[in-house]
């Protein structure tokens, strides 16, 4: 027997000449096959992790003369590392396949043996030295044996997967390191070209054989033309929702993007400016629009909707009642306003949505009977609502999303089998929890929830295999947490918390290069690690948390350029730190705080007008500004706490009507007085408080029911009242 120095081969591939096909597509794929390199030299039970799988020996090939086909045969299985058997039928009958894997277990026990059904049921499809155990003189015995391997099959693992199974059994790898980082590369290749080439292909062959007769055509038929530019429109639509899903960096969909507007610019500029031709234009700019909102890219998505708009005003105003038309335009209008969302722009974005709220009460006024039009009416209720909650205004916010429940009650009881308006219903019960959760009506809340909860719970059971109803069962899960979680009811929230986490880890391990499961699951752990923390368990919330930060770190090494997983590093960081804090571990807090500043100050440069990162960069200059003020560093705590001020101050100086963002600022008026405080200077301190009280002051007197505000008041008199003292 040779000895592990002697060995060359990294497996033996045996198989029948039947299955040569099989056999030269597997020893292909695996002398091709490309290991990460931050995988090599990972240590396994196998050994070190190679940079290669070269080489792989094929019996019946790899020694075509020289040598005795025995002789080459036994000194291959002798030479090689592991043992791959093609099995199927005609295999397992073969009496060399079946001396092949006898020889190979009897003489190396210690080696991997790998069998790849490919045809067949096992164990029939089984040689029997595989079927059964070996004698110590390599006889085979009566007794069987169970050996695992993949199954090449569409219908099962697929060559995908079953490749992966392979190579994880041939270096020691877990099969999923192998599978997410292969299928994403292969996915990502796939949902680039498919993006691209739909368009392309639309172009070229639509309907037709001849591409030179599909351009003719572009140029000279409208109608052709028309459906043409409908089609690209529905692939647009859908390619960065798929990019995102399966991990397409941000930097190679814009690409896309780009190249499918070329594609659209010359398209359009065949046909003449007919209504028609004008609408379909329209339609692809909302579907650009949309597509750089996912992307994040505001400016590309205003100046994409902002144009659609003025396009279909004028077919609105030359055919008012074209119901398509003023439909398009209360799209374009929901766009636009959405980007004046992104930016803070609340009143700009009320005027917006409330033009498209317009335009769809009159259109279902028109027909009662319209379901899709009472569905959309519903969402601009929605909208408006939002924003709203972001101005504060609670108890016009509850009148809108209330008058959409009433519409989408309605619409679900006409259709109890319709899924997509059962759901709506239940993100209905969500939002109008959320407001009642903020106004402090936490029972009303969870009531609420309770409701969104049991819709996601039936949907799921009418869809077993659905997996995005099992994400939005998860969802409903982590709202009735949180509002348990406010009752002070923390094992009740754990347990939800938790609940949303099985089905997280369940999607997750599903489909492993799924990056927005991946997402979830990382966001999942953190909320479980919120509640240990409130639950004082931080050796727990420091487990959970460092379990979602994982996951986000490979996510966000996966794609440097996707700036919602970067995000999510970025507040995985600060949970590590808060746990840091509570216990007082001051240097390792202030490191993980830095660790989350670092990933968002870039981030929020390179896009100044998205409100929300700004906002959230001011919560990290204060989280810093905590852990100094635990080192009792206050000269630099203050620094920390001004810079989170700063930018507060400007976002409220941009939206002064953001009651949000006010009491922001106010928060942080707060941390600066308490700063100037420890340094004592008094009556730095007295300014500070006086700002943030003035602010509350006001806040309260616009927004009775935002219970906070009145706790808020109390505190800043407090402090006034003790500097006077």
């Amino acid at each position: 027997m040779a000895d592990i120095a002697s060995i060359k081969y990294r497996a033996f591939l045996s198989y029948s000449h039947r299955d040569v096909g099989w056999a030269r597509w597997l020893h292909s794929r695996l002398e091709a096959f490309r290991i990460d390199k931050d995988l090599v030299g990972r240590a396994t039970p196998l050994g070190p992790v190679p940079s290669t799988l070269r080489p792989i020996f094929r019996d019946r090939e790899d020694f075509s003369g020289g040598h005795s086909l025995t002789d080459a045969t036994l000194a291959a299985i002798d030479a090689s590392a592991a043992l791959i058997v093609l099995c199927s039928p005609v295999s397992a009958s073969r009496p060399v396949v079946n001396e092949e894997v006898r020889l190979f277990r009897s003489r190396h026990p210690q080696r991997p043996v790998i069998p790849v059904i490919i045809e067949g049921t096992a164990p029939d499809n089984f040689p029997p030295a595989l079927r059964f155990e070996l004698a110590a003189d390599g006889s085979i015995t009566d007794r069987p044996i169970t050996i695992l391997g993949p199954d090449l099959r569409e219908s099962a693992d697929g060559k995908t997967l079953g490749l992966a199974k392979i190579i994880a059994g041939l270096t020691g790898l877990a099969a999923d390191d192998i599978f997410r980082r292969a299928e994403r590369a292969r996915r990502r290749r796939m949902r680039i070209w498919s993006a691209v080439a739909g368009v392309c292909l639309v172009l070229a062959v639509a309907a037709t054989a001849s591409a030179i007769y599909a351009w003719q055509q572009l140029k000279t038929n409208e109608a052709f033309l028309n459906a043409t530019l409908q089609t690209a429109t529905e692939i647009v639509s859908t390619a960065v929702t798929q990019a995102e899903k399966y991990g397409v960096p941000r930097t190679a969909t814009l690409a896309l993007l780009n190249k499918a507007e070329g594609l659209f610019d010359n398209m359009a500029r065949f046909g003449r400016p007919v209504p028609e031709l004008q609408y379909r234009k329209a339609e692809m700019l909302i579907a650009f629009a949309r597509n750089y909102a996912a992307l994040g890219d505001t400016v590309n998505e205003r100046a994409h909707a902002e144009q659609a708009v003025h396009l279909l005003t004028g077919l609105v105003t030359a055919s008012p009642n074209n119901t398509a038309y003023r439909r398009g335009l209360a799209i374009a209008s929901d766009e636009v306003g959405d980007v004046d969302v992104a930016q803070g722009n609340l009143a700009a974005a009320l005027v917006s949505f409330q033009s498209s709220l317009t335009i769809m009460e009159l259109l279902t006024k028109s027909d009662q009977h319209n379901t899709g039009w009472q569905s959309d009416l519903s969402a601009s209720y929605d909208r408006i609502g939002s924003v709203h909650v972001a101005l504060g205004n609670l108890i016009t916010a509850l009148t809108s999303y209330q008058a959409s429940l009433a519409i989408r009650e309605n619409l679900a009881a006409s259709d109890a089998n319709n899924p997509d308006w059962q759901r709506a219903l239940s993100v209905s019960h969500e939002e109008i929890g959320d407001v009642q959760l903020t106004q402090g009506d936490v029972t009303a809340a969870l009531t609420s929830y309770q409701a969104d909860l049991a819709i996601a719970e039936r949907l799921v059971k009418a869809e077993a295999n659905n997996a995005e109803r099992q994400r939005d069962l998860a969802v409903s899960y982590n709202k009735v947490g949180i509002a348990q979680d406010a009752e002070g009811d923390l094992a009740a929230a754990l347990k939800s918390y938790q609940a949303s986490l099985a089905i997280s880890e369940r999607l997750a391990l599903s489909d492993p290069a799924n990056a927005t499961w991946q997402s979830d699951l990382s966001v999942a752990y953190a909320r479980v690690g919120d509640v240990q923390l409130e639950q004082s368990d931080p050796a727990a919330a420091l487990k959970s948390y460092q379990s979602g930060l994982a996951i986000a770190q490979r996510l966000a090494q996966s794609d440097p350029g996707n700036s919602r997983w970067q995000w999510n590093l970025s507040i995985l960081h600060e949970n590590v730190g808060d746990v840091e804090l509570k216990e007082k571990k001051w240097p390792d807090a202030l490191a993980s705080y830095r660790a989350s500043l670092a990933i968002k100050e870039p981030l929020a440069k390179s896009d100044p007008g998205n409100t929300g990162w700004q906002r959230d960069l001011s919560v990290s200059y204060n989280k810093i500004g905590d852990a100094q003020s635990g080192q009792g560093d206050f000269p630099a705590a203050l620094a920390s706490y001004q810079a989170g001020l700063a930018i507060r101050g400007r976002l409220s100086k941009a939206a002064p009507s953001n009651g949000g963002w006010l009491r922001d600022l106010a928060v942080s008026y707060g941390k600066v007085g308490g700063a100037y405080l420890q340094l004592k200077q008094q009556a730095k301190a007295r300014e500070a408080f006086a700002a943030g009280q003035g602010i509350i002051a006001r806040l309260n007197g616009q927004h009775s029911d935002w219970p906070q505000l009145q706790k808020d008041l109390a505190w800043f008199n407090k402090q006034i009242a003790e500097l006077k003292d």
